[in-house]
Protein backbone atom coordinates (compact mmCIF):
# COMPACT_ATOMS: atom_id res chain seq x y z
CA UNK A 1 0.00 0.00 0.00
CA UNK A 2 1.40 3.40 -0.83
CA UNK A 3 1.72 6.43 1.22
CA UNK A 4 -1.27 8.36 -0.28
CA UNK A 5 -3.36 5.11 0.25
CA UNK A 6 -3.74 3.95 -3.15
CA UNK A 7 -3.94 -0.42 -3.19
CA UNK A 8 -0.90 -1.48 -5.49
CA UNK A 9 -0.64 -5.14 -7.28
CA UNK A 10 0.47 -6.48 -9.67
CA UNK A 11 -1.78 -7.08 -12.70
CA UNK A 12 -1.53 -9.03 -15.98
CA UNK A 13 0.13 -11.95 -14.15
CA UNK A 14 0.83 -15.42 -16.56
CA UNK A 15 1.43 -16.97 -12.86
CA UNK A 16 3.16 -19.74 -15.21
CA UNK A 17 4.99 -21.06 -12.61
CA UNK A 18 4.48 -22.72 -10.10
CA UNK A 19 0.47 -22.30 -10.03
CA UNK A 20 0.24 -23.38 -13.25
CA UNK A 21 2.84 -26.73 -12.71
CA UNK A 22 -0.04 -28.01 -10.60
CA UNK A 23 -2.74 -27.88 -13.36
CA UNK A 24 -0.68 -29.37 -16.29
CA UNK A 25 -4.04 -30.85 -17.58
CA UNK A 26 -5.57 -27.55 -17.62
CA UNK A 27 -3.52 -24.77 -18.74
CA UNK A 28 -2.92 -25.26 -22.06
CA UNK A 29 -2.63 -21.42 -23.17
CA UNK A 30 -3.93 -20.06 -20.36
CA UNK A 31 -3.65 -16.85 -18.80
CA UNK A 32 -4.63 -14.90 -16.09
CA UNK A 33 -5.06 -11.06 -15.32
CA UNK A 34 -6.89 -8.63 -12.96
CA UNK A 35 -8.90 -5.70 -14.06
CA UNK A 36 -7.54 -2.93 -12.38
CA UNK A 37 -9.63 0.63 -13.40
CA UNK A 38 -11.50 2.65 -11.51
CA UNK A 39 -14.52 1.18 -12.38
CA UNK A 40 -13.06 -2.55 -13.45
CA UNK A 41 -16.07 -4.10 -14.82
CA UNK A 42 -15.88 -1.96 -17.96
CA UNK A 43 -12.28 -3.39 -18.38
CA UNK A 44 -14.23 -6.89 -19.07
CA UNK A 45 -15.84 -7.35 -22.41
CA UNK A 46 -19.63 -7.38 -21.47
CA UNK A 47 -20.67 -10.14 -24.25
CA UNK A 48 -17.87 -12.25 -22.99
CA UNK A 49 -18.43 -11.94 -19.08
CA UNK A 50 -22.31 -13.11 -19.66
CA UNK A 51 -21.48 -16.03 -21.73
CA UNK A 52 -19.82 -17.57 -19.12
CA UNK A 53 -22.32 -15.86 -16.41
CA UNK A 54 -26.02 -16.45 -18.31
CA UNK A 55 -25.03 -20.70 -17.68
CA UNK A 56 -25.78 -19.64 -13.92
CA UNK A 57 -29.37 -18.50 -14.57
CA UNK A 58 -28.61 -16.08 -11.23
CA UNK A 59 -28.85 -12.53 -11.99
CA UNK A 60 -25.44 -11.28 -9.76
CA UNK A 61 -23.59 -13.15 -11.73
CA UNK A 62 -24.18 -11.33 -14.90
CA UNK A 63 -22.51 -8.19 -16.24
CA UNK A 64 -25.17 -5.71 -15.52
CA UNK A 65 -25.32 -5.86 -11.97
CA UNK A 66 -21.89 -5.69 -10.98
CA UNK A 67 -21.21 -3.00 -13.21
CA UNK A 68 -24.41 -0.91 -12.05
CA UNK A 69 -22.79 -1.54 -8.31
CA UNK A 70 -19.31 0.06 -9.58
CA UNK A 71 -20.72 3.03 -12.26
CA UNK A 72 -24.09 3.89 -9.21
CA UNK A 73 -21.10 4.64 -6.98
CA UNK A 74 -21.96 2.17 -4.49
CA UNK A 75 -18.85 -0.24 -4.50
CA UNK A 76 -16.02 1.70 -4.87
CA UNK A 77 -12.61 2.60 -3.29
CA UNK A 78 -13.83 5.39 -2.38
CA UNK A 79 -16.01 3.71 0.06
CA UNK A 80 -13.85 0.31 0.74
CA UNK A 81 -14.22 -1.47 -2.26
CA UNK A 82 -11.57 -1.55 -5.09
CA UNK A 83 -12.92 -4.30 -8.05
CA UNK A 84 -9.97 -5.94 -8.91
CA UNK A 85 -11.97 -8.74 -10.94
CA UNK A 86 -10.13 -12.24 -12.28
CA UNK A 87 -9.95 -12.80 -16.03
CA UNK A 88 -8.81 -16.19 -17.08
CA UNK A 89 -8.40 -16.59 -21.11
CA UNK A 90 -7.35 -19.60 -23.23
CA UNK A 91 -5.52 -18.45 -26.50
CA UNK A 92 -7.56 -14.96 -26.01
CA UNK A 93 -11.25 -16.39 -25.23
CA UNK A 94 -12.56 -15.60 -22.02
CA UNK A 95 -13.13 -19.07 -20.38
CA UNK A 96 -13.63 -17.90 -16.19
CA UNK A 97 -14.00 -15.14 -14.55
CA UNK A 98 -14.32 -14.48 -10.85
CA UNK A 99 -15.51 -10.89 -8.79
CA UNK A 100 -12.94 -9.92 -6.36
CA UNK A 101 -12.43 -6.54 -4.40
CA UNK A 102 -9.34 -5.40 -2.19
CA UNK A 103 -10.88 -4.04 0.81
CA UNK A 104 -10.01 -1.58 3.59
CA UNK A 105 -13.02 -1.38 5.40
CA UNK A 106 -15.65 -4.50 6.44
CA UNK A 107 -18.74 -2.33 5.30
CA UNK A 108 -21.02 -4.65 3.03
CA UNK A 109 -19.86 -7.99 3.46
CA UNK A 110 -22.59 -9.27 6.66
CA UNK A 111 -19.61 -11.24 7.88
CA UNK A 112 -19.01 -9.70 11.20
CA UNK A 113 -15.21 -9.02 11.51
CA UNK A 114 -15.00 -6.16 13.14
CA UNK A 115 -13.62 -7.13 16.20
CA UNK A 116 -10.65 -8.91 14.98
CA UNK A 117 -9.44 -5.91 12.90
CA UNK A 118 -9.66 -3.94 16.30
CA UNK A 119 -7.27 -6.66 17.73
CA UNK A 120 -5.02 -7.01 15.24
CA UNK A 121 -4.82 -3.01 14.95
CA UNK A 122 -3.82 -2.92 18.55
CA UNK A 123 -1.13 -5.32 18.14
CA UNK A 124 0.45 -3.56 15.00
CA UNK A 125 -0.54 -6.22 12.38
CA UNK A 126 -2.03 -5.67 8.97
CA UNK A 127 -5.90 -6.74 8.21
CA UNK A 128 -6.77 -4.33 5.83
CA UNK A 129 -5.77 -4.31 2.99
CA UNK A 130 -7.62 -7.52 3.17
CA UNK A 131 -8.55 -9.53 -0.53
CA UNK A 132 -12.64 -10.47 -0.39
CA UNK A 133 -13.92 -12.86 -2.53
CA UNK A 134 -17.72 -12.59 -2.53
CA UNK A 135 -21.07 -10.46 -4.51
CA UNK A 136 -20.90 -7.27 -2.82
CA UNK A 137 -23.36 -6.33 -0.31
CA UNK A 138 -25.30 -10.09 -0.69
CA UNK A 139 -25.40 -12.03 1.93
CA UNK A 140 -26.50 -14.91 0.08
CA UNK A 141 -24.21 -18.37 -0.65
CA UNK A 142 -23.79 -17.30 -3.97
CA UNK A 143 -19.87 -16.67 -4.81
CA UNK A 144 -18.31 -18.84 -7.55
CA UNK A 145 -15.60 -18.95 -10.20
CA UNK A 146 -17.95 -18.52 -13.61
CA UNK A 147 -16.43 -21.21 -16.10
CA UNK A 148 -17.32 -21.87 -19.82
CA UNK A 149 -19.12 -24.69 -21.09
CA UNK A 150 -16.72 -27.46 -21.93
CA UNK A 151 -14.09 -26.55 -18.97
CA UNK A 152 -13.19 -28.00 -15.84
CA UNK A 153 -14.77 -26.39 -13.47
CA UNK A 154 -13.62 -27.28 -10.04
CA UNK A 155 -9.90 -27.67 -11.62
CA UNK A 156 -10.19 -23.87 -13.20
CA UNK A 157 -11.69 -23.35 -9.48
CA UNK A 158 -8.75 -24.11 -7.69
CA UNK A 159 -6.80 -22.56 -9.96
CA UNK A 160 -8.26 -19.24 -9.72
CA UNK A 161 -8.52 -19.88 -5.42
CA UNK A 162 -4.62 -20.31 -5.81
CA UNK A 163 -3.87 -17.52 -7.99
CA UNK A 164 -5.90 -14.84 -5.84
CA UNK A 165 -4.26 -16.28 -2.00
CA UNK A 166 -1.23 -15.73 -4.11
CA UNK A 167 -1.77 -12.27 -5.37
CA UNK A 168 -2.80 -11.21 -1.53
CA UNK A 169 -0.12 -12.68 -0.07
CA UNK A 170 2.63 -11.21 -2.57
CA UNK A 171 1.23 -7.38 -2.62
CA UNK A 172 0.94 -7.17 0.88
CA UNK A 173 -2.28 -7.68 1.93
CA UNK A 174 -3.59 -9.23 5.57
CA UNK A 175 -5.01 -12.24 4.39
CA UNK A 176 -7.95 -13.45 1.82
CA UNK A 177 -11.73 -14.33 2.42
CA UNK A 178 -14.03 -16.26 0.77
CA UNK A 179 -17.21 -14.43 1.50
CA UNK A 180 -20.86 -16.40 1.32
CA UNK A 181 -19.70 -19.02 -1.36
CA UNK A 182 -21.83 -21.15 -3.53
CA UNK A 183 -22.19 -24.52 -2.19
CA UNK A 184 -20.26 -26.28 -4.68
CA UNK A 185 -17.44 -23.84 -4.00
CA UNK A 186 -17.63 -24.54 0.82
CA UNK A 187 -17.52 -27.67 -0.88
CA UNK A 188 -14.15 -27.48 -2.35
CA UNK A 189 -12.91 -25.40 0.10
CA UNK A 190 -13.87 -28.08 2.71
CA UNK A 191 -11.84 -30.40 1.06
CA UNK A 192 -9.12 -28.28 0.60
CA UNK A 193 -7.97 -26.63 4.32
CA UNK A 194 -4.65 -26.23 2.99
CA UNK A 195 -4.83 -24.52 -1.06
CA UNK A 196 -1.53 -24.24 -2.26
CA UNK A 197 0.18 -26.14 1.28
CA UNK A 198 2.69 -27.78 -0.99
CA UNK A 199 4.13 -24.65 -2.27
CA UNK A 200 3.61 -22.83 0.85
CA UNK A 201 4.48 -25.45 3.44
CA UNK A 202 4.68 -24.32 6.87
CA UNK A 203 3.96 -20.65 6.37
CA UNK A 204 0.55 -19.15 8.18
CA UNK A 205 -2.11 -18.34 5.56
CA UNK A 206 -2.06 -21.77 3.84
CA UNK A 207 -5.01 -23.00 5.45
CA UNK A 208 -8.30 -21.37 5.05
CA UNK A 209 -10.62 -21.46 8.62
CA UNK A 210 -14.09 -21.85 8.39
CA UNK A 211 -16.88 -19.29 9.60
CA UNK A 212 -20.34 -20.79 10.36
CA UNK A 213 -23.22 -17.84 9.47
CA UNK A 214 -27.07 -18.63 10.07
CA UNK A 215 -28.97 -17.39 7.51
CA UNK A 216 -33.11 -18.10 6.20
CA UNK A 217 -34.42 -20.28 3.31
CA UNK A 218 -37.66 -20.86 1.97
CA UNK A 219 -37.95 -24.30 -0.15
CA UNK A 220 -41.38 -25.33 -2.21
CA UNK A 221 -41.10 -28.84 -0.48
CA UNK A 222 -40.96 -30.67 2.44
CA UNK A 223 -39.84 -34.35 2.69
CA UNK A 224 -43.45 -35.04 3.02
CA UNK A 225 -44.20 -32.70 -0.26
CA UNK A 226 -41.23 -33.52 -2.33
CA UNK A 227 -43.58 -32.60 -5.43
CA UNK A 228 -43.99 -29.21 -4.00
CA UNK A 229 -46.70 -27.45 -2.46
CA UNK A 230 -48.26 -26.16 -5.90
CA UNK A 231 -49.84 -23.19 -4.60
CA UNK A 232 -49.77 -20.54 -1.70
CA UNK A 233 -52.75 -22.54 -0.31
CA UNK A 234 -50.99 -25.74 -0.55
CA UNK A 235 -48.44 -24.58 1.83
CA UNK A 236 -50.35 -23.01 4.30
CA UNK A 237 -51.72 -26.20 4.58
CA UNK A 238 -48.58 -27.86 5.51
CA UNK A 239 -48.52 -24.79 8.64
CA UNK A 240 -49.86 -25.56 12.02
CA UNK A 241 -53.45 -24.61 12.44
CA UNK A 242 -52.99 -21.62 14.70
CA UNK A 243 -50.13 -20.87 12.16
CA UNK A 244 -51.70 -20.92 9.41
CA UNK A 245 -54.87 -18.98 11.12
CA UNK A 246 -52.05 -16.02 12.16
CA UNK A 247 -50.99 -15.38 8.23
CA UNK A 248 -54.53 -15.56 7.03
CA UNK A 249 -55.65 -12.89 9.66
CA UNK A 250 -52.65 -11.08 8.68
CA UNK A 251 -53.47 -11.15 5.49
CA UNK A 252 -57.36 -10.96 5.65
CA UNK A 253 -56.47 -7.14 7.62
CA UNK A 254 -55.02 -6.10 4.54
CA UNK A 255 -57.97 -6.71 2.41
CA UNK A 256 -60.27 -5.04 4.82
CA UNK A 257 -58.24 -1.87 4.76
CA UNK A 258 -58.76 -1.84 1.03
CA UNK A 259 -54.69 -2.54 0.52
CA UNK A 260 -54.01 -3.97 -2.86
CA UNK A 261 -51.10 -5.89 -3.64
CA UNK A 262 -49.03 -7.03 -6.56
CA UNK A 263 -45.70 -7.80 -7.99
CA UNK A 264 -44.65 -5.56 -10.80
CA UNK A 265 -41.85 -7.49 -12.98
CA UNK A 266 -39.14 -5.39 -14.52
CA UNK A 267 -40.25 -3.91 -17.34
CA UNK A 268 -43.33 -2.30 -16.11
CA UNK A 269 -41.56 -1.41 -13.28
CA UNK A 270 -39.15 0.25 -15.77
CA UNK A 271 -41.45 1.88 -17.28
CA UNK A 272 -43.64 3.36 -14.77
CA UNK A 273 -42.63 6.98 -14.01
CA UNK A 274 -41.21 7.58 -10.32
CA UNK A 275 -41.39 3.65 -9.37
CA UNK A 276 -37.69 3.71 -9.06
CA UNK A 277 -37.11 7.00 -7.28
CA UNK A 278 -39.68 6.36 -5.16
CA UNK A 279 -37.87 2.65 -4.21
CA UNK A 280 -34.68 4.86 -3.74
CA UNK A 281 -36.55 7.11 -1.19
CA UNK A 282 -37.65 3.88 0.86
CA UNK A 283 -34.57 2.55 0.60
CA UNK A 284 -32.74 5.06 2.64
CA UNK A 285 -35.55 6.37 4.72
CA UNK A 286 -35.55 2.57 6.18
CA UNK A 287 -31.99 2.30 6.66
CA UNK A 288 -32.44 5.87 8.33
CA UNK A 289 -34.48 4.34 11.11
CA UNK A 290 -31.55 1.76 11.92
CA UNK A 291 -28.95 4.55 12.49
CA UNK A 292 -25.81 3.31 13.10
CA UNK A 293 -27.01 -0.59 12.55
CA UNK A 294 -27.68 0.65 8.85
CA UNK A 295 -27.09 -1.05 5.97
CA UNK A 296 -26.94 1.71 3.78
CA UNK A 297 -24.68 0.67 1.04
CA UNK A 298 -26.60 1.60 -2.20
CA UNK A 299 -26.35 4.72 -4.01
CA UNK A 300 -29.77 5.98 -5.84
CA UNK A 301 -28.30 5.69 -9.20
CA UNK A 302 -28.13 1.93 -8.49
CA UNK A 303 -31.54 2.04 -8.35
CA UNK A 304 -32.49 4.60 -11.08
CA UNK A 305 -30.17 3.11 -13.55
CA UNK A 306 -31.86 -0.42 -12.97
CA UNK A 307 -33.43 -0.32 -16.52
CA UNK A 308 -30.14 0.83 -18.17
CA UNK A 309 -27.87 -2.43 -16.88
CA UNK A 310 -30.25 -5.11 -15.58
CA UNK A 311 -33.71 -4.73 -17.93
CA UNK A 312 -34.37 -8.07 -16.19
CA UNK A 313 -33.45 -10.05 -13.18
CA UNK A 314 -36.02 -8.02 -10.36
CA UNK A 315 -39.12 -7.54 -9.46
CA UNK A 316 -40.83 -5.41 -7.01
CA UNK A 317 -43.58 -5.97 -4.53
CA UNK A 318 -45.79 -2.89 -4.24
CA UNK A 319 -49.14 -2.20 -2.09
CA UNK A 320 -51.39 0.75 -2.97
CA UNK A 321 -53.81 2.13 -0.53
CA UNK A 322 -57.49 3.06 -1.31
CA UNK A 323 -57.64 6.43 -3.46
CA UNK A 324 -53.55 6.51 -3.75
CA UNK A 325 -51.62 6.14 -7.13
CA UNK A 326 -48.15 5.66 -5.18
CA UNK A 327 -47.84 2.67 -3.67
CA UNK A 328 -47.21 2.74 0.09
CA UNK A 329 -45.06 0.17 0.61
CA UNK A 330 -42.05 -1.59 -2.14
CA UNK A 331 -39.87 -4.52 -1.81
CA UNK A 332 -37.25 -5.02 -3.96
CA UNK A 333 -36.30 -8.69 -5.23
CA UNK A 334 -33.90 -10.82 -7.69
CA UNK A 335 -34.98 -13.41 -10.05
CA UNK A 336 -33.44 -16.44 -11.02
CA UNK A 337 -33.76 -19.25 -13.27
CA UNK A 338 -35.01 -20.78 -10.10
CA UNK A 339 -35.25 -18.65 -7.40
CA UNK A 340 -35.94 -15.45 -5.42
CA UNK A 341 -33.90 -13.18 -3.19
CA UNK A 342 -35.45 -10.66 -1.29
CA UNK A 343 -33.42 -7.45 -0.70
CA UNK A 344 -34.63 -4.53 -0.05
CA UNK A 345 -37.93 -2.74 1.46
CA UNK A 346 -39.55 0.01 2.66
CA UNK A 347 -43.13 2.17 3.27
CA UNK A 348 -44.31 5.42 3.37
CA UNK A 349 -46.41 4.54 6.74
CA UNK A 350 -47.11 2.12 8.97
CA UNK A 351 -49.75 -0.61 7.83
CA UNK A 352 -50.07 -3.97 9.85
CA UNK A 353 -49.18 -6.66 8.24
CA UNK A 354 -47.66 -5.21 4.99
CA UNK A 355 -44.05 -5.51 5.59
CA UNK A 356 -44.91 -9.55 6.06
CA UNK A 357 -46.58 -9.31 2.74
CA UNK A 358 -44.25 -7.58 0.61
CA UNK A 359 -41.47 -9.92 1.74
CA UNK A 360 -42.83 -13.02 2.42
CA UNK A 361 -45.98 -13.88 1.54
CA UNK A 362 -46.29 -12.63 -1.98
CA UNK A 363 -43.25 -13.39 -3.16
CA UNK A 364 -43.71 -17.27 -2.23
CA UNK A 365 -47.08 -16.66 -3.40
CA UNK A 366 -45.49 -15.79 -6.82
CA UNK A 367 -42.88 -17.93 -6.41
CA UNK A 368 -45.36 -21.02 -6.55
CA UNK A 369 -47.37 -19.70 -9.18
CA UNK A 370 -44.43 -19.33 -11.74
CA UNK A 371 -42.66 -22.85 -10.87
CA UNK A 372 -39.86 -20.82 -8.58
CA UNK A 373 -38.11 -23.79 -6.14
CA UNK A 374 -36.50 -21.12 -3.59
CA UNK A 375 -36.69 -17.99 -2.00
CA UNK A 376 -33.79 -16.64 0.33
CA UNK A 377 -35.44 -13.56 1.86
CA UNK A 378 -32.15 -12.29 3.65
CA UNK A 379 -30.28 -12.98 6.66
CA UNK A 380 -31.15 -11.54 10.03
CA UNK A 381 -34.82 -10.74 11.45
CA UNK A 382 -35.76 -13.92 13.88
CA UNK A 383 -39.43 -13.64 12.88
CA UNK A 384 -38.86 -15.29 9.73
CA UNK A 385 -39.17 -18.52 11.31
CA UNK A 386 -42.46 -18.40 12.22
CA UNK A 387 -43.33 -17.59 8.83
CA UNK A 388 -42.06 -20.78 7.35
CA UNK A 389 -38.34 -20.32 6.43
CA UNK A 390 -36.16 -22.92 7.39
CA UNK A 391 -32.85 -21.23 9.19
CA UNK A 392 -29.19 -22.97 7.54
CA UNK A 393 -25.67 -22.54 7.93
CA UNK A 394 -23.56 -20.63 5.34
CA UNK A 395 -20.21 -20.58 5.57
CA UNK A 396 -17.03 -17.72 4.71
CA UNK A 397 -13.48 -18.86 4.36
CA UNK A 398 -10.49 -16.85 5.72
CA UNK A 399 -6.74 -16.81 4.96
CA UNK A 400 -4.78 -15.01 7.79
CA UNK A 401 -1.17 -14.24 6.46
CA UNK A 402 -0.03 -13.40 10.38
CA UNK A 403 0.35 -16.32 12.42
CA UNK A 404 -0.43 -14.65 15.64
CA UNK A 405 -4.09 -13.32 13.52
CA UNK A 406 -4.54 -17.02 12.32
CA UNK A 407 -4.30 -18.68 15.19
CA UNK A 408 -6.91 -16.28 17.17
CA UNK A 409 -8.76 -16.59 14.12
CA UNK A 410 -8.93 -20.25 14.04
CA UNK A 411 -9.78 -20.67 17.86
CA UNK A 412 -12.27 -17.83 18.16
CA UNK A 413 -14.59 -19.29 15.41
CA UNK A 414 -14.56 -23.07 17.07
CA UNK A 415 -16.83 -21.51 19.35
CA UNK A 416 -18.90 -19.01 17.43
CA UNK A 417 -19.36 -22.09 14.80
CA UNK A 418 -20.90 -24.41 17.68
CA UNK A 419 -23.27 -21.68 18.69
CA UNK A 420 -24.58 -21.11 14.46
CA UNK A 421 -24.99 -24.55 14.52
CA UNK A 422 -27.35 -23.99 17.96
CA UNK A 423 -29.12 -20.98 16.66
CA UNK A 424 -29.90 -23.15 13.69
CA UNK A 425 -31.53 -25.73 15.79
CA UNK A 426 -33.15 -23.29 17.87
CA UNK A 427 -34.74 -21.62 15.22
CA UNK A 428 -36.01 -24.41 13.26
CA UNK A 429 -37.56 -25.27 16.57
CA UNK A 430 -40.08 -22.21 15.66
CA UNK A 431 -41.18 -23.24 12.32
CA UNK A 432 -44.72 -23.26 11.74
CA UNK A 433 -45.18 -26.92 10.16
CA UNK A 434 -46.82 -29.43 11.43
CA UNK A 435 -45.38 -32.30 13.24
CA UNK A 436 -43.33 -34.32 11.19
CA UNK A 437 -42.86 -31.45 8.40
CA UNK A 438 -40.30 -29.29 9.66
CA UNK A 439 -37.35 -30.88 8.64
CA UNK A 440 -35.29 -30.31 4.94
CA UNK A 441 -32.30 -32.53 4.77
CA UNK A 442 -29.85 -30.50 3.09
CA UNK A 443 -29.04 -26.53 3.18
CA UNK A 444 -28.88 -24.29 0.40
CA UNK A 445 -31.15 -24.09 -2.96
CA UNK A 446 -32.66 -27.36 -4.28
CA UNK A 447 -31.08 -29.96 -6.01
CA UNK A 448 -31.37 -29.70 -9.94
CA UNK A 449 -31.04 -25.37 -9.68
CA UNK A 450 -29.34 -24.38 -12.21
CA UNK A 451 -26.98 -21.94 -10.50
CA UNK A 452 -25.84 -24.59 -8.22
CA UNK A 453 -24.25 -28.16 -9.06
Amino acid sequence: MSSGGAIRWKNDRRFAFPLFQRYPETVSELSLSFATSMSSMSAADRAAWDSLASRYGCPFYMWGFLALLEESGSIVPEKGWTPIHLLLKREGRLVGAAPLYAKTASNGEFVFDFEFARVAQDNDIAWYPKLVAMIPVTPSPLWRVLVAEGEDESALTKLVLDAALELARTNGFGGFHVLWPSDSVAALLRQRRALGRDLRRGRAGEDFTAWEHQTFLWKDRLPEAPAGFGSFEGWLGAFSKNMRRNVLREREGLDAAGVERRIIESDEAAGTPGLLSRMADFYEDTNERFGPWAARWLERDFFLRLPEFMPTGWIMGAGFAPGEKEPIGLSFMMRGDQGLWGRYWGSSRFEAGLHFELCYYLPIEWALSRGLGFFDPGMGSEHKARRGFHSVLAPSFHAIFEARMADLVHRSLEPANRGAAQAVTLLNGELPYRRGQAAVAEPGPPKGNKYED
